[in-house]
């Protein structure tokens, strides 16, 4: 390591589809960082739910494409 640099973790970023805001900092009495940013509406139901809504949609794009 060089003298005088921290090892500074990279920030993260929220993990719900198609969000590149940064991931809320950890909780400063400690715990791991959360994965989702400060919008109230990016969780975890929310991130599976909008998954499986482009899964579908992606599916129903092949299908028409080979229906052509």
């Amino acid at each position: 390591m060089v003298a005088g640099v921290m090892n500074v973790p990279a920030s993260k970023i929220c993990i719900y589809p198609g969000c590149d805001r940064p991931a809320v900092p950890p909780h400063p009495l400690g715990g791991p960082q959360p994965s989702f940013c400060d919008l109230e509406d990016h969780n975890a139901l929310t991130a599976h739910l909008e998954r499986q809504r482009l899964a579908r949609e992606e599916a129903s794009n092949q299908t028409t494409e080979e229906d052509e």
